[in-house]
């Protein structure tokens, strides 16, 4: 019998996200700024890849070596995002932004879009691989310009 006086109570596991809330709520942490809650949704076998022309390129393992790219890429740039969109597709997602990267040493940016594709293993971000539009327009924002 159901009292209307008295809330329901709901016990038992939390229903599981599906992956694209996965990623959604990843990008939430990372709006956020919150590193505790961002590691706690990647999968011990983290893995993210950038390109490898980029100064933070290449393959990092884990929470630490996402944060260590991280930081070198800020050493470089600072950057703007736009809000994402997300689309889940079989067994990975797709997360596209728009994304301004300011240069710090030259002021120069390059607007481009940036797609992720993301994998999710047990609820929990395994891999992301990012394809940026135009990596050369990005680089070039480092080089000092020619009057």
């Amino acid at each position: 019998m159901i009292d209307a006086g008295h809330p329901t109570v709901v016990t038992g596991a939390p229903t599981p996200l599906s992956d694209e809330e996965v990623v959604r709520e990843l990008h939430r942490r990372f709006q956020a700024g919150d590193p505790d809650a961002i590691a706690a949704l990647l999968h011990p076998d983290f893995v993210i890849e950038q390109p490898a022309s980029f100064p933070h390129g290449g393959r990092h393992d884990g929470f630490d070596g996402m944060r260590a790219m991280g930081a070198t890429f800020a050493e470089h740039w600072d950057r703007t995002i736009s809000p994402p969109l997300i689309v889940a597709s079989g067994d990975v997602v797709v997360q596209v932004t728009t994304q301004t990267w300011t240069a710090r040493s030259t002021g120069r940016s390059a607007t481009i879009d940036v797609v992720e594709l993301i994998s999710i293993v047990d609820g929990r971000v395994a891999e992301i691989r990012v394809f940026q539009q135009d990596t050369h327009a990005l680089l070039a924002t480092l080089e000092p310009s020619e009057l």
